[in-house]
């Protein structure tokens, strides 16, 4: 060990050079922990966003793809087989995707307004808004003029339920508990495969109408309007008996000082909203779907669609009839939706895409991904300057203790520990420079990353636009992904020295100590103990 002590003797008997290199190695460690500081804050703040985001990807048509394609074909035979058979969100693609571990459950909903039953058996949850006001006042009516210049009217009603359905056995809204199921039970997926008339209720609903699981309601999926007459359907064909299988609470209720609260309809009250299978909600319409359709075939007989059986609407063929615009996947880890995205993006269809709404998400975390560049570009060109410039200090220092290192080797010392003992030279140095360094970073860090940042996002085209909803609830939304602003990820942004930056300052340091001493090393180490005290004689 007393390469050691020779090592501490020499630290504090030349003083003017120990300051000289404190002060360096101060310098050194108060700009890499700034830059460790703000590159740190910039990664976590996206973190740490990104997991408050909800963990979707959505499975959808890629349209772009779909318009290159038809512009790039010339024959005309050929792109009217391409409309023919456009392409479409298939189950059993996404079947596939539900496979993943990764996935918790997908939403390929269906969605449409209902009717209370001809014989008003059951009622909608009221709110005595000013909406409901008007309803009672009787219904309104749609006018035209006929082909003989006759004023024609339709008393049309105004719907009081919507119908969320889904075509895979939960929810999102479930998962993420914006809806609970209070009493019963979610449907099946057998329930799904057979098109089973089951539905779930709101408990607000099922108390209106002292309903409980088991019981069954009637709902019709549109009023009998006179222009369904002439294609010969009836009431009947526009109810449906379905069992309540499942009763759910809400946490989004409507209050009378909601902003929208005079002007929303019976159907957008969570209250009076059901849910039921996609193929429920289909077999519901079928047989008016059916009625419609055997009627405009014969209307049309030279129409190819309407002479196509394939195309009347039926169980068999529900899937080529049932549009799914797309497919959204709920995952367990919002920070598992990029990497889900790589890895399924080559198994999907050709005109399909994945998207986890990176786009909007890398946009606005653009600044922080500039700042965070500029501090490691920073960080490593201050390393590498300090390799340098320690190096050079290093090779000066050793040149003229060549004497001492002669007599070191001579007497029967290793070279290993001639080095040791200028490694912990620089080292001991190093380390108090890095501590003062830490307590005045720690301090200086907060204050310059703040002023960057704000500098970053001014000069930056990065800005807060505010989303419109006409609806009080945007039922007929399917974009699950989570909207963020600028200020949501600012607001996650904080400088700080952390135990791990400082322990980070501590070994770059330590390694920057010892490539030093290494590199100028090689050119006196080479050399044997004669041939150093010679050249020195």
């Amino acid at each position: 060990m007393n390469f050691i002590n020779r090592a501490f003797k020499n630290v504090t008997r030349r003083m003017s050079k120990t300051v000289l290199l404190l002060l360096t190695f101060f310098l050194i460690g108060n700009l890499v922990i700034i830059g460790l500081g703000v590159s740190n804050a910039s990664k976590s703040a996206k973190v740490l966003t990104r997991q408050k985001m909800r963990a979707v990807v959505t499975y959808a048509l890629d349209y772009n793809k779909i318009n290159q394609y038809t512009q790039e074909i010339t024959d005309q035979d050929e792109l009217n087989k391409f409309y023919e058979n456009y392409p479409r969100i298939k189950l059993a693609d996404v079947q596939e995707l539900l496979k993943d571990e990764r996935v918790k459950t997908a939403n390929a909903l269906s969605s449409a307004t209902l009717y209370a039953p001809s014989d008003n058996s059951i009622d909608f949850v009221h709110l005595n808004n000013r909406v409901e006001e008007n309803m009672n006042e009787g219904n309104g009516q749609s006018c035209w003029f006929d082909e003989n210049g006759n004023q024609q009217c339709e008393t049309y009603r105004e719907p009081m339920f919507f119908v969320k359905a889904n075509m895979f056995p939960n929810m999102i809204e479930f998962e993420d508990g914006d809806y609970q199921l209070a009493n019963g039970r979610f449907y099946s997926q057998d329930e799904i495969n057979n098109g089973s008339p089951v539905v779930i209720v709101s408990e607000n609903f099922a108390s209106t109408n002292g309903i409980g699981v088991g019981d069954n309601i009637t709902l019709a999926t549109n009023y009998l309007a006179s222009y369904m007459k002439e294609t010969g359907v009836t009431q009947e064909d526009l109810e449906t008996s379905f069992e309540v299988i499942g009763i759910f609470s809400h946490n989004k209720p409507i209050t009378p000082d909601a902003a929208n609260y005079d002007y929303t309809w019976p159907y957008e009250n969570p209250d009076n909203m059901f849910f039921m299978p996609s193929t429920s909600l289909y077999a519901a319409q079928l047989e008016f779907s059916r009625k419609q359709w055997d009627y405009y075939a014969k209307q049309f007989p030279e129409e190819e669609f309407y002479q196509n059986e394939a195309n009347r609407p039926s169980l068999e063929n529900m899937e080529n009839n049932m549009y799914i615009e797309n497919v959204t996947l709920l995952l367990n880890d919002p920070l598992e939706v990029e990497q889900f995205v790589l890895d399924n993006q080559n198994s999907i269809s050709q005109f399909t895409s994945l998207d986890a709404n990176n786009e909007e998400f890398n946009k606005l975390a653009k600044p922080l991904d500039t700042l965070s560049m500029y501090a490691n570009f920073i960080v490593w060109l201050v390393v590498i300057n300090a390799i340098v410039i320690i190096t050079l200090v290093t090779a000066l220092t050793l040149k003229t203790r060549e004497y001492e290192i002669g007599v070191l080797l001579s007497v029967g010392a290793s070279k290993m520990k001639v080095i040791g003992q200028f490694f912990v030279e620089l080292a001991l140095v190093a380390i108090l420079g890095f501590t003062l360094s830490v307590v005045s970073g720690s301090l200086i860090a907060k204050q310059i990353g703040n002023t960057v940042l704000e500098y970053q996002i001014s000069s930056s085209d990065v800005t807060n636009e505010d989303d419109f909803t006409y609806y009080y609830n945007d039922l007929w939304n399917t974009d699950y992904s989570t909207d963020i602003t600028i200020d949501d990820l600012i607001a996650e942004y904080d400088v700080s020295v952390s135990p791990i930056i400082i322990a980070e300052i501590y070994v770059l340091g330590l390694a920057i100590v010892l490539i030093s001493v290494i590199i100028p090393s090689f050119m006196i180490m080479r050399y044997n103990p004669k041939k150093i005290l010679m050249n020195q004689n």
